[in-house]
């Protein structure tokens, strides 16, 4: 309780010092803005420095990268301050090393937080990026001709504006998909939006990101900070890089004809910008297309690689029992008509089947239930699976009925020997210890028989050890 109190006291001292501070934005002067935007940072970086003791380690690295991004701001608004005047070119430096640190920590998070979630990170990131590459064309490249800022700068400006989307879009999946999306990441990713729009809107009116700008735009920047060290205080903060819920994809196919498209929607631009004889924008095909060719190649990858392991789990499905994990009835015909052809083609008989039936196993399925009989038979599937030389197969034939193939000479016997030594020690079920025992017929082939035959025949001589064992 009194950690609770403590939190909401620093919660709510944060926001009427920072609050106020930026609602004195638009009255305070030039270097009265300046001021404040160096006591909102150092607020904003103190909120993060304190989020860090209560973040486990090995999730500190967003945490960090945010720290060092914001102390970069620190030292910047202070040189800015104590020089009285703009920006100069070290701060323009400064500032575009603290944007890259800032960018670094939501890429971690967003990794961190989405690594169940990659597919959608990259799909939201790419949407993000074609929604900014139109804006780009439609109103921001337009200004900047008009400003006449040389594509140099532009090119830099464009890669800024495009990188901040792409991490925006993915900030924002990993909010939509939540039900209940904590609250730092929600205020994150208002964040962003600021730091974009700030970024936009301070490239349009004077060419770049990081010179002398309006109170309002200014005050964009200032609410990016105040909103980033509220999240740092917010209850949840030191789980944010903890991963976050794993929604269903959508189907392959409609994967593949969205990336299809995104990968079309620059070049196209382009296209339509020389058809309407509008001076090319090399930057934005450029940087662009690179940006987005290298999130659909990583995407088509990465479904490639889904598509893989889904027909392979499909595979084992089809060809091995859900319960034990063994092959089943099917692979085991497969198998075996292997081995007699292999052994057709060497001309020596080798092939040896054991059918085996657990005794005792009715017994214990009718007393303590089909739940404690799913796991006897589990138990014993992995009792006769271990230990069986390479080239061996143990299948579930069926019910508590077990069949194991092997070639060679003396095969035989260890199948039979290995069966006994299996179920030699009690299984303990449901607080219980039972045991049971096995019927076992065993076939050797003659070069003649069939996978047919040879199955039948294992089953007819297990049905005669039972009897045998039940006479006794």
């Amino acid at each position: 309780m009194d950690w609770l109190v403590t939190r909401f006291l620093g919660v709510s001292v944060y926001l009427v010092v920072a609050g106020t501070l930026t609602a004195a934005m638009p009255l305070a002067s030039p270097p009265g803005r300046q001021v404040v935007m160096l006591l909102v940072s150092v607020l904003a970086g103190v909120a993060v420095l304190s989020v860090l003791p209560r973040v486990a380690v090995a999730e500190r690295a967003p945490y960090r990268w945010l720290a060092l991004g914001l102390g970069w701001l620190v030292v910047t608004n202070v040189a800015i301050v104590a020089a009285d005047g703009p920006h100069s070119a070290a701060g323009e430096i400064l500032v575009a090393v603290s944007h890259v640190h800032l960018l670094v920590a939501a890429v971690l998070l967003v990794l961190r937080r989405g690594r169940d979630d990659v597919g959608g990170l990259i799909d939201a990131s790419v949407v993000a990026i074609v929604v900014a590459a139109l804006t780009w064309t439609a109103l921001l490249q337009p200004a900047l001709n008009t400003a006449r800022v040389v594509v140099g700068r532009q090119t830099t400006l464009l890669a800024t504006v495009l990188l901040l989307a792409g991490v925006l879009g993915a900030m924002l999946r990993l909010v939509v998909i939540a039900r209940r999306p904590p609250l730092p990441l929600a205020l994150l990713a208002v964040a962003m939006v600021c730091d974009l729009a700030g970024a936009t809107a301070a490239a349009t009116a004077t060419g770049t990101i990081t010179g002398s700008s309006s109170a309002g735009r200014e005050m964009l920047f200032v609410v990016t900070y105040l909103l980033v060290g509220l999240a740092a205080l917010m209850p949840g903060a030191e789980r944010l890089a903890q991963p976050g819920p794993a929604p269903k994809e959508r189907p392959f196919r409609i994967r593949v004809i969205f990336l299809t498209s995104a990968v079309t929607v620059v070049p196209l631009v382009a296209a339509a910008r020389e058809f309407l004889g509008a001076r090319g924008d090399t930057a934005l095909l450029t940087v662009g297309n690179l940006l987005i060719v290298v999130l659909v190649a990583i995407r088509v990858a990465r479904l490639a690689d889904q598509r893989e392991i889904a027909e392979a789990r499909m595979r084992h499905q089809a060809t091995h029992d859900l319960l034990t994990g063994l092959p089943n009835r099917a692979e085991l015909w497969n198998r075996l008509d292997a081995a007699l052809a292999a052994e057709r083609a060497s001309g020596r008989p080798e092939v040896v089947l054991l059918f085996c039936d657990l005794n005792g196993f009715k017994a214990v399925n009718d007393r303590l239930g089909h739940l404690a009989g799913d796991r006897l038979l589990t138990e014993v599937a992995a009792r006769l699976r271990a230990g069986l030389p390479e080239g061996d197969t143990v299948a579930r034939y069926g019910g508590d009925e077990f069949v194991l193939l092997s070639r060679g000479p003396g095969a035989a016997e260890r199948l039979t020997g290995h069966v006994r030594d299996a179920l030699t020690a009690p299984v303990a079920i449901s607080g219980e210890t039972v045991r049971v025992g096995a019927s076992v017929g065993t076939v050797c082939s003659d070069g003649l028989l069939d996978a047919d035959e040879l199955i039948r025949r294992a089953d007819q001589a297990m049905y005669r050890d039972k009897a045998a064992r039940r006479a006794a």
